[in-house]
């Protein structure tokens, strides 16, 4: 250490301060050793609090500073490994590629706070809340030490073996749709941190899997007893917060059956602000504006869902001295899903297993247990067989493709189709 330098390591060892200044506190750091420029100052060694190795952080022609351990406690090692890490870098940069070669992981972390911040602002889609899932439980413990430059098409091939062991079962096609979008967002992320080339290609994961299948419909009869089964059933709940609960569920699903929209995000973000009276031919509907998995759009309810409406605003005495005309009119921006307390279910999932428990609903006649999407299928189901809807504009309403209809509807369109062509 030159004389200078320990002169000033004296100085700063017998001085203490109750705070310092960001400059004493460089100038102290830069004394002691604890701090190392190289390069012209392009190259920056300091050690973190609590961790004995030497980081570094340099800065390129681009002017940006960028962060990475040199992995090593001795300074003489961690001064070559920089001395590396920056040649390498400037090399990449001249290129045109980024200077750091991150790990899969960092990436994923990345990834999952963006995932969980749409969430958590409530713009996040219901499916981001499987892609964290998906990173926590299989991609970051395959991929999470590998370099994202470095993954191939190896690799893929083993990591679907991995999964599948691990799984213990044929994967639906779905599921290995949600794999493949949570492991392209993670590569999107790295490219919009520059972290990664948007030239540098990007082994993709599979995506055939077993042939997926509609949710178990209900049959007329299964859902007239449903909602004479439900006026009871949501009078009960062993506590307020129960109770507030199945009154809630019970209205959730008559709107769903009302509507054909999407359980999930097309639902449940559903503001009193985007209701709103159509008239046609002097009979008036009511217009309810969703967005979701395919944008947004206007869609029609039947006259059913009314009273559900109603019933939804009874429960806020702020709201006694307004019709449901008025109440519509304003333009409120509560959400429509909410308890007495103004606070919003986090979903319906647990509450409507209860139900189907209770009601005896729970599997169809083949065996196939139902879900809150199972309603979305009887609305297709009822709209094409018992409400002579033309399938365009069931597609409409749905917010779905005629092809897809077809594909899932094809015996009651061809029914259908036998039975106009008959007579």
């Amino acid at each position: 250490m030159p004389k200078e330098t320990e002169v000033l390591a004296l100085f700063f060892q017998s001085t203490s301060t109750p705070e310092k200044s960001p400059q004493l506190k460089y100038l102290e750091n830069l004394a002691t050793g604890k701090l190392v420029h190289m390069r012209d100052g392009n190259i920056t060694l300091y050690k973190r609090e609590r961790s004995k190795q030497w980081q570094m952080r340099f800065r390129l022609y681009d002017k940006k500073w960028h962060r990475v351990s040199t992995g090593y406690e001795d300074l003489e090692y961690a001064k070559k490994k920089a001395g590396d890490i920056y040649d390498r870098a400037r090399f990449m940069e001249e290129l045109g590629l980024p200077p750091l070669n991150k790990r899969f992981d960092s990436a994923a972390e990345a990834t999952k706070v963006e995932l969980q911040s749409d969430l958590d602002n409530g713009v996040g889609k219901k499916i981001y809340v499987d892609y964290i899932s998906v990173l926590d439980n299989y991609l970051i413990p395959f991929f999470g030490k590998k370099f994202l430059t470095n993954i191939n098409h190896q690799d893929i091939a083993e990591y679907e073996l991995w999964r599948a062991e691990k799984m213990k079962r044929k994967l639906m096609r779905s599921t290995m749709m949600t794999h493949f979008s949570a492991y392209n967002r993670v590569f999107d992320s790295a490219i919009k941190r520059g972290w990664l080339s948007d030239k540098h290609p990007v082994p993709r994961l599979g995506t055939k899997g077993e042939k997926s299948t509609p949710r178990p419909a209900f049959t007329r009869k299964e859902i007239d007893y449903l909602f004479v089964f439900m006026k009871t059933w949501s009078e009960g709940g062993k506590t307020e917060e129960a109770h507030n609960g199945r009154l809630l569920l019970r209205d959730y699903i008559e709107i769903l059956m009302a509507t054909g929209m999407r359980h999930g995000t097309e639902a449940k973000n559903i503001q009193w602000k985007h209701l709103e009276w159509h008239t046609d031919k002097s009979v008036r509907y009511l217009r309810i504006w969703v967005s979701g998995k395919t944008g947004p759009r206007w869609l029609i309810a039947r006259h059913e869902a009314v009273p559900v409406i109603e019933r939804l605003k009874q429960r806020f005495t702020e709201w006694d001295h307004l019709t449901l005309d008025q109440l519509i009119e304003e333009k409120h921006e509560e959400y429509l899903w909410r308890h007495p307390n103004g606070e919003r279910p986090y979903d319906f999932v647990s509450s409507f297993k209860w139900l189907m428990k209770d009601s005896g609903l729970l599997l169809s006649n083949n065996g196939l247990k139902r879900t809150l999407y199972s309603f979305r299928h009887t609305y297709a189901t009822f709209s094409l067989v018992e409400w002579n809807m033309g399938i365009h504009t069931l597609a409409k309403q749905m917010g779905t493709s005629v092809q897809m209809l077809e594909r899932f509807y094809s015996k009651l369109t061809a029914t259908l189709a036998a039975e106009k062509l008959a007579g």
